[in-house]
């Protein structure tokens, strides 16, 4: 079968291929062409155009052993890259010597917290409680809304535990006598503070606490008393991390 040879618009080295062929590729700079044809074109050389094979990431043309199992091997390596500074990134979240926080501090100290750390903290706090409890409720609405009794900073050497305790009183809408107080937990952790602020740490809110049922149909998330949440949720740190109660 008669050869067509052409320069190859890279570096000027022949490159041959056959009138059937659709693509072809340099053996002297391993580029890969798409073969485009004129027809109106006299002589049968002058009717092919080489232009460079376009492929779905341009970079792999450069390769000297520019194959599929060649491509398929990067693109594999570079997802396993990716993986891993991904994982990277997320637990250098939670790396007080990382680069994502530094100068950001843990809290450890009640002088930590500033009015505006309390004001930020109640906020999320509530709209948290709100949305987990909205729908389990039913006829028992909050009647004080929610006001902070405690707050709990559970810390070592490389993470804490900040617990704010918001007292709730329920009380059924069609009946005032029927009235349930309790105590809700909600755990933060890994705060830390940074520009005098700790809202960028509040994203990890969670109420940790039983179901209280006001009756068989209606409950929240909460504990009876004071006592019982402590031996319950607290206690448990008291062996490894320093416990700051205010």
């Amino acid at each position: 079968m008669r050869l067509i040879e052409k320069e190859c618009p890279n570096c000027g080295a022949p490159v041959s291929f056959t009138k059937e062929d659709t693509t072809c590729k340099c053996e002297y700079c391993k580029r890969e062409f798409e073969i485009e044809r004129d027809t109106d074109k006299k002589k049968i050389v002058d009717q092919f155009t080489l232009s460079e094979l376009k492929t779905p990431f341009k970079i792999f043309s450069y390769f000297t052993l520019g194959s599929f199992a060649v491509q398929a091997i990067v693109i594999f390596i570079i997802f396993i890259v990716i993986i891993i500074l991904g994982y990277n990134i997320v637990n250098g979240l939670n790396d007080s010597n990382s680069i994502f926080n530094r100068n950001a501090t843990l809290v450890t100290k009640i002088n930590d917290l500033n009015n505006d750390d309390y004001s930020t903290l109640d906020l999320n706090s509530k709209v948290l409680i709100t949305k987990e409890t909205a729908a389990t409720t039913g006829s028992y609405i909050n009647k004080n809304s929610f006001k902070r009794e405690k707050i709990y900073i559970i810390s070592n050497d490389k993470n804490n535990y900040l617990i704010p305790i918001y007292k709730a009183t329920y009380e059924n809408f069609s009946n005032s006598s029927d009235t349930h107080t309790i105590y809700i937990p909600v755990v933060f952790k890994n705060v830390r503070k940074k520009s005098n602020s700790i809202a960028f740490y509040l994203d990890n809110g969670k109420i940790n606490a039983p179901e209280y049922h006001f009756n068989e149909y209606n409950y929240s998330y909460g504990y009876s008393n004071l006592d019982t949440l402590y031996n319950e949720l607290i206690k448990k740190y008291e062996k490894d991390y320093k416990i700051i109660e205010k």
